[in-house]
């Protein structure tokens, strides 16, 4: 019985002796040559997925990714404002529950259009650090607007704007 799931395998290259090897004609030792430059490949990725972690292959990819772009690719798509917002004009992605301006990049799937800004601006983000704005409008991707933080920062902030929250209401009361 088929399962859906199963992917197909490719039968392996069978290596010829080396009388056939003599017997072949050029075009047939190029194709020769391919086969086992595709053999080669095969091992190596097959290595280097084994050697890493889920972590490392996100981030080899996403430094992957970043790399792609310059700024020359990304203003297409960016429209300055008087305020000193770039508001991003192309794809927009949820995730967690927030629309993200999003970049296309082809194999590699995509990237947060303001992750790859930011990289661009402050160069590669320290560890355990992800890209925040400091600015309240959706879809605003402009460099001074973005920052590297990390969880405890975040978690910083919102205590003490829950905080002023709650002086303030007593103030009003």
């Amino acid at each position: 019985m088929h399962n859906s799931r199963q992917v197909a395998r490719k039968k392996k290259y069978k290596r010829p002796t080396r009388e056939q090897l003599k017997a072949m004609t050029p075009e047939e030792r190029l194709e020769h040559k391919r086969a086992l430059d595709r053999e080669r490949q095969q091992r190596m990725w097959k290595r280097r997925m084994e050697s890493s972690t889920v972590a490392e292959r996100r981030a080899a990819r996403k430094e992957a990714v970043t790399r792609a772009f310059t700024w020359k690719r990304l203003l297409p798509y960016i429209e300055r404002q008087e305020s000193g917002c770039w508001l991003w004009t192309g794809a927009f992605k949820l995730a967690n529950g927030v629309l993200r301006p999003w970049v296309q990049a082809g194999a590699f799937g995509g990237v947060r259009a303001d992750y790859v800004v930011c990289c661009l601006h402050r160069g590669r983000p320290p560890p355990y650090c992800f890209v925040a704005s400091t600015c309240a409008t959706l879809g605003c991707i402009a460099p001074e607007h973005t920052v590297w933080s990390n969880q405890a920062v975040e978690t910083a902030k919102r205590r003490r704007a829950h905080e002023q929250g709650e002086e303030l209401a007593r103030r009003v009361e």
